[in-house]
């Protein structure tokens, strides 16, 4: 029988070696670490954290291996909560083709395992590799269709944080290709808690992909089979969860270069749907110098899914508030910036951002929308009081590899994420450890905050 696509990407995971990653690769890799971190850690404190901690802490068993906090429970469990939590405050990294977040399901379980077998940190970082292929891989064969109804995080993501498992517990090709079949039979992460107003519930999803990722594993270590056509198979994943599977995605320029150099680390602590349109307002508001008394309409003319997913009105909670657009859009035109510091319920709630969500329209514009997801495509229309119209096009979000952000950059969001959580020594040995990949080795005290 031909080789399946399942099995053509386990061969290549299971034969990569850190050797073989180029410096551009590994440099990334280091920023999606310090990323990481700053989404885990930004999380902390907030209720949500404790209700998710609290959640695996009473299902784990033991007490082993850390949470972020100082907190401790299972592997299995453990990976849950620190998966979870850093998706709670939508600050971490995303991939613009396969539409998800990436790092946040693969980091706890690299780290997890990290901590069991002693891995090297060349070792981690080629599993932390590893895992970014995957993951996107998977989530560019589902495709635009599968983003409609599921959420992508949640389900390539599976795939991901299984095949990084996989490498970090040194499994051949063959049980890499089991480890994946095994999380596609589980891989199920669905948009309806959106329409439902239940936004708690998203950072559920990463939490269970990491979980599905190191269940399949292990399961594939103890030697038990999995699907190897999980992808293209007759009842495989693909038949059912995507309208336009894109089977060649799974396999093409394998290492050339390698996924992860893709990522795009966020700019802005809302939706990454809405990051694009916030670089085009402040660019207008920023070149013709405006303030938000000259302003009498926005027409923001998006893609379909920036209306599906980022599209509530008016926004009850200030995790819905990061899923407005509108919202958004107007903090950035009373507040002349949206940042890490300055997105809270008080600046959701103040009359003047209210008054200024009244004046933005969200329009879906077909030729917008072809060029999604290949870019993050969008067309900002500013119509002042003194009858001009002035316009801006934009297809990059700042944070893409088209516009990166600097290790620099990435050292001051660090900061900013974690200054109430951390003291300024605990965030420089952190920043030391993820900047000094491949030669730093796990040690538990990246989670504690003391």
């Amino acid at each position: 029988m031909e080789e399946s696509s399942t099995q053509i990407l386990s061969k290549f995971l299971h034969s990569l070696k850190y050797e073989d990653l180029p410096e551009s690769t590994i440099n990334i890799i280091k920023q999606c670490a310090v990323d990481y971190f700053a989404s885990a850690w930004n999380s902390y404190g907030s209720p949500l954290f404790y209700k998710y901690v609290d959640y695996a802490i009473s299902l784990g068993v033991v007490d082993r291996f850390p949470i972020i906090g100082g907190y401790r429970t299972s592997l299995y469990w453990s990976v849950f909560a620190n998966a979870a939590i850093s998706h709670i405050t939508e600050v971490d990294d995303i991939h613009r083709a396969s539409t998800m977040h990436v790092g946040i399901s693969i980091f706890p379980v690299v780290l997890g395992i990290a901590k069991e077998r002693k891995l090297s940190g060349k070792e981690i970082v080629q599993s932390i590799a590893c895992g970014y292929e995957a993951s996107i891989r998977v989530g560019e064969f589902l495709g635009r269709s599968h983003y409609n109804i599921f959420h992508t995080t949640g389900t390539a993501g599976s795939f991901g944080a299984a095949a990084a498992a996989a490498k970090a517990l040194g499994l051949d090709a063959e049980k890499t290709a089991h480890a994946l079949g095994h999380a596609g039979t589980q891989a199920n992460a669905l948009w309806q808690f959106l329409d439902d107003g239940a936004l708690a519930a998203k950072a559920f999803h990463p939490g269970r992909a990491a979980q599905n990722g190191i269940a399949a594993a292990y399961l594939a270590a103890q030697g038990i089979p999995g699907a190897t056509r999980i992808l293209e198979g007759q009842r495989g994943y693909g038949s059912y969860a995507t309208c336009t599977p894109n089977l060649e995605a799974v396999t093409a320029n394998l290492g050339s270069p390698d996924k992860v150099e893709e990522i795009c680390f966020k700019s802005y602590p809302t939706c990454g749907q809405t990051h694009s349109m916030l670089d085009a307002l402040r660019d207008l508001l920023a070149e013709h110098r405006l303030a938000a008394s000259d302003v009498r309409e926005i027409e923001a003319r998006v893609y379909q899914q920036a209306i599906n997913i980022a599209g509530i009105a008016q926004p009850r909670t200030l995790e819905e508030a990061k899923f407005s657009l509108p919202t958004c859009l107007a903090i950035m035109l009373v507040m002349g910036d949206l940042t890490f510091s300055n997105m809270t319920w008080e600046t959701v709630s103040q009359p003047a951002v209210r008054e200024a969500a009244a004046k933005i329209r969200l329009v879906f514009d077909p030729g917008i929308d072809a060029k999604f997801p290949a870019t993050r495509p969008c067309r900002i229309i500013v119509r002042t009081r003194d009858g001009r119209e002035l316009s801006r096009e934009n297809y990059y979000r700042t944070g893409d590899p088209e516009k990166p952000m600097s290790l620099a950059r990435m050292r001051d969001k660090f900061r900013d994420l974690t200054g109430h959580s951390l003291s300024r020594d605990r965030q420089n040995m952190i920043l030391d450890w993820c900047e000094a990949l491949p030669d730093s080795v796990m040690t538990t005290d990246l989670f504690l905050n003391n």
